[in-house]
């Protein structure tokens, strides 16, 4: 990201093949690789490369190295739609492209001491294996780990990370837990086997999210967990761009996060600024340098639950994210799928959406 590269973080990629033979590959724009081979619908190839990544003289929230090290967003990721090429430009900041569902085996070596804690589930000896999923992160570091197990109805390990001179290790793994438990029930079952919480004395943003990880501020509690655990169904089960409609998935999960804590009508009584009022379906580009303003929370979070609420039936609502994630599991959603996930229940979602600033 743009915002990396200026406190030195570097991608570099070389030796990039099709199906065994070297390829002309260019650089339209900082984080994108073109490769001269037209690719015909329902064609196999096979893409290799290899890559170098020079971390950031200061942390950045996707990547760090001053105590340990924190990988996320930081290697190269398929710019594919699921119908269509992402050529959207660089986003200034945060929320980013994310590539469609793969299996992942990752081989981590670390220095002896530190704990790995990665996307999937660790099969030993330094090997990670996470299926199905879209992205995939990791922090290595020395933690404090607390676990538990919950049926969702399948067990999934629940595990929550942090330096060791944290004490919220009980009340992180709580609230991991019950979100976990409470969205299984409203919006479809978990369905991997591990969900991880890792929490960062770095981190100058709330939280991030990735497949089965989440990182998390240590200045924020319950919350924050819930909000990104959210995400494991709004972003990451169900896919978006999050550059271009970040909106479908930090919406839905500041949605998700208002149900269980009981604050819907608190947000939905909240003012929205003028600045921001009716701009919910704006891209990145729109919400500026620093997307964790109080005017970006209440114009891009608050404002979401806000026109969900302005149906007046939570209960039908949630009934309608059920049906948006059945339908939608393992894709990259896109505004219309989830206006045809509501209008079946909430024949009025387009207009209604559409007078908060949402775009289909």
């Amino acid at each position: 990201m743009p915002v990396q590269r200026k406190v030195g973080a570097r991608l570099d990629v070389g030796q990039v093949r099709v199906d065994g033979a070297a390829v002309t590959v260019t650089e339209p724009d900082p984080t994108t690789l073109m490769l001269a081979r037209p690719v015909g619908a329902g064609e196999r190839v096979t893409v290799s490369m290899s890559w170098r990544l020079r971390l950031p003289r200061t942390p950045t929230e996707r990547l760090a190295s001053r105590v340990g090290v924190r990988l996320g967003s930081f290697f190269p990721l398929l710019a594919w739609s699921g119908s269509g090429w992402a050529l959207d430009p660089p986003a200034p900041q945060l929320e980013t492209w994310t590539s469609p569902v793969a299996d992942f085996d990752v081989k981590i070596a670390a220095p002896k001491g530190m704990s790995v804690f990665a996307s999937g589930a660790n099969r030993g000896h330094g090997r990670w294996h996470a299926a199905a999923v879209r992205d995939f992160a990791l922090e290595a570091g020395r933690f404090r780990v607390a676990r538990r197990i919950v049926h969702v109805p399948s067990p999934v390990v629940v595990t929550v990370a942090a330096a060791s001179e944290s004490t919220y290790l009980p009340t992180y793994l709580n609230a991991a837990a019950r979100a976990l438990t409470t969205f299984s029930q409203r919006y479809g079952a978990y369905p991997w086997p591990t969900y991880t919480v890792v929490v960062e004395a770095d981190r100058f943003t709330l939280g991030d999210e990735y497949p089965t990880l989440v990182f998390i501020s240590t200045d924020f509690g319950a919350n924050v967990v819930t909000h990104e655990t959210a995400h494991q169904w709004f972003y990451s089960l169900v896919g978006d761009n999050q550059a271009r409609d970040p909106w479908l998935d930090e919406t839905l999960a500041e949605w998700a996060t208002a149900r269980l804590f009981g604050h819907v009508a608190t947000d939905a009584a909240t003012d929205i600024p003028a600045e921001v009022r009716n701009h919910l379906g704006e891209p990145m580009t729109f919400w500026g340098p620093l997307p964790f303003m109080p005017t970006v929370w209440a114009g891009l979070y608050i404002q979401g639950v806000k026109a969900l609420a302005s149906f007046g039936e939570d209960d039908t609502v949630d009934c309608a994210l059920q049906r948006y994630v059945h339908d939608n599991a393992y894709r990259t959603a896109v505004p219309r799928d989830l206006l045809a996930a509501l209008t079946p229940t909430l024949p009025n979602a387009e207009a209604t959406l559409t007078s908060f600033g949402a775009r289909f």
